[in-house]
C-alpha cells in the first residue's frame, strides 16, 4: 500500500494554521452562529408544537 510522507506535515500544518488567534476567533463565530440558529430553531418547533394544542 503506497503511503503519502507528507500527510503527517499536512496535518501539522493544519493543526497551526488552526491554532493562529483570527482562525480561532472565526471559528468561535461560525459556532456561535450555529449554536444561535440551532436555538431558534428549536423554539420554533416546539412553538409549533405548542400552539395549536391551546386553540
Amino acid at each position: 500500500m503506497a503511503t503519502c510522507k507528507d500527510q503527517s506535515n499536512l496535518v501539522e500544518k493544519a493543526v497551526l494554521k488552526l491554532s493562529e488567534p483570527e482562525n480561532q476567533a472565526r471559528l468561535l463565530k461560525l459556532a456561535w452562529r450555529i449554536s444561535l440558529l440551532m436555538l431558534v430553531l428549536g423554539l420554533l418547533i416546539i412553538l409549533k408544537e405548542v400552539l395549536p394544542k391551546l386553540s
